[in-house]
């Protein structure tokens, strides 16, 4: 008996992470590195059992600055009830690391929307990317990164009219360059949104056309 409730209560906490990313899925991590890119194509899955996907298009127009565009899908609970999200974000260097401040800092700002049968979420974020490059063996390289991020969340279309909340992601990631052009991203994220309070988890591959590299 006493080995049987030790495996239920493991997977209970198991399962239970996945639950409540499950709920609140279109709270994917940002998979935000703590710099900005000439150009990057970014392809995620994030939370439970492949609950959404999104596709990032990131653009420099600026030294030091950054726009990019999020599109993607959610079904946090069924066929019914997925979701099409689409966000746009801006991004500008605050700090590059150097011999005597070893931190990136990067200012994210943007404003994205989950739409499906229901009530829309109309969501803008305010955070930082915080970060440090460390060198590997063949070019490689491996980018350990933290991204808090403040949100307004406003419900429309519910009833008694729209609602708005205050809310916070904390983003725990790493990217791992494999070649200038190739980067895969792994990132935990920690979410106490208006929709429900959770953790969850995303992997991507980021992909930088040849000709150009991340400075």
């Amino acid at each position: 008996m006493s080995r049987c409730r030790t495996l239920a209560v493991l997977a209970a906490l198991t399962l239970a992470p996945l639950g409540a990313a499950r709920a609140q899925a279109w709270f994917y991590p940002s998979f935000q590195v703590p710099s900005t890119t000439e150009r990057e194509y970014n392809f995620g899955a994030a939370a439970a059992s492949g609950a959404a996907f999104v596709f990032q298009w990131r653009e420099g127009f600026a030294p030091g600055s950054q726009l990019s565009l999020d599109a993607g899908l959610a079904d946090p609970s069924g066929p019914s009830n997925t979701l099409l999200v689409v966000a746009g974000n801006y991004a500008r260097e605050l700090s590059r690391a150097t011999a005597t401040q070893p931190l990136d800092l990067l200012l994210t700002a943007g404003l994205g929307l989950a739409a499906g049968d229901g009530p829309a979420l109309v969501r803008i974020p305010l955070g930082v990317s915080v970060g440090h490059t460390f060198p590997l063996e063949g070019g490689m390289s491996i980018t350990p990164y933290v991204h808090p991020r403040v949100s307004l969340d406003v419900w429309t279309r519910e009833r008694g009219g729209d609602r708005s909340y205050l809310s916070l992601d904390f983003d725990v990631g790493a990217n791992f360059a494999l070649t200038p052009e190739t980067s895969l991203r792994g990132s935990f994220i920690f979410s106490g949104n208006s929709a429900a309070s959770g953790s969850g988890f995303g992997i991507s591959l980021a992909i930088t056309p040849p000709g150009l590299r991340k400075r």
